[in-house]
């Protein structure tokens, strides 16, 4: 066998967000969509069997700032929950380059999680056909309600449940250039679930039926101005009240003529939505004028399957 793979693990946006109940075991159940961008986290695996099975786990790159390789890093939890499931022992070593902020709406976590179930599985030559997939998205369901988005192929995907329950969306839209920005403060997801207050059922109706439609403009590739009203994220409720910059942020990139602007999830990141790429660059050499701020320049991510090739990362920085 193989015993090094790499692999990339591309952060998401949430185009749209509705909180749709709360659940007996004090999670919400959401609709969203879930899209996966080309800007994210490198990872090299390198594993062989074992008589025993031992993880290390480095971290680097420019986002790596005080993460610990431990058993609290997704990343670990991922191996060491594989090695378990599928009883291999192994010894096995990891690499993450990190380039997307943590506590941002963007998924990094998670999308490591996955990279590396989808790496070991490589490695150990695991068959991932359909009964197989399913055994092992429950078992990146354990580690993140976002884990399972992650393992799928596909750029867009609907999300139900807490997340794990996956709609495929045919990946048919002519990409808008993506201009991501993250204030200095991260936002805490349980603190903005925490303050969240349903809308009416009537409200909710509509913005559900809105969803819809973003997802019909995105498969038979509407133009951005047909469905960036559309766009939606009930947590912004919750965030902006508390987290001033968060606002004023998604305020200052309309401002700066992006077509549409929204925090990605639980925050702290805004997006913004741009349909010419000279206007986009110029958004984010604007934005990132700010000191301490996370700026990055990127679009939809596409697989193979999807018919449109591959793509480069592209990865942020943060300003000076």
């Amino acid at each position: 066998m193989n015993d090094t793979i790499y692999v990339f693990a591309p952060a998401k946006i949430n185009l749209f967000l509705e909180a749709t109940g709360k659940r007996a075991d004090g999670y919400h159940d959401i609709a969203t969509l879930f899209a996966k961008i080309a800007a994210g986290d490198n990872i090299k695996i390198s594993a062989r069997k074992a008589d025993k099975t031992t993880i290390e786990l480095q971290i680097k790159g420019p986002l790596a700032g005080d993460l610990k390789g431990d058993k609290t890093n997704l990343a670990y939890k991922a191996a060491a929950a594989f090695f378990e499931h599928f009883g291999i022992n192994a010894e096995c070593s990891i690499r993450l380059e990190k380039n997307i902020p943590m506590a941002a709406g963007l998924g990094g976590g998670s999308s490591d999680a996955a990279a590396v179930i989808t790496g070991l599985c490589a490695l150990f030559n695991i068959e991932t056909n359909a009964k197989r997939m399913k055994e092992i998205t429950k078992l990146a369901a354990g580690l993140g309600a976002d884990v399972p988005f992650f393992l799928r192929e596909e750029t867009f995907c609907k999300g139900e449940g807490i997340g794990e329950i996956l709609t495929p969306v045919k990946n048919n839209i002519t990409s808008p250039w993506i201009v991501l920005v993250c204030p200095r403060e991260p936002s805490s997801t349980k603190e903005a679930y925490a303050r969240l207050q349903l809308n009416t059922k009537e409200q909710m109706l509509t913005n559900l039926s809105n969803l819809n439609k973003i997802i019909d403009s995105i498969e038979t590739d509407d133009p951005l101005e047909d469905w960036r009203s559309l766009t939606y994220n009930k947590l912004e409720d919750c965030v902006f009240k508390r987290i001033i910059s968060v606002s004023a942020l998604k305020q200052e990139l309309l401002d700066l003529g992006a077509d549409a602007a929204m925090m990605s999830g639980s925050g702290s990141c805004v997006f913004a939505l741009v349909k010419g790429k000279l206007k986009a660059e110029e958004i984010a050499r604007q934005a990132g004028r700010e000191s301490g701020r996370f700026v990055c320049l990127t679009h939809f991510w596409r697989t193979r399957h999807e018919n449109h090739g591959n793509t480069n990362p592209s990865h942020g920085r943060r300003a000076a």
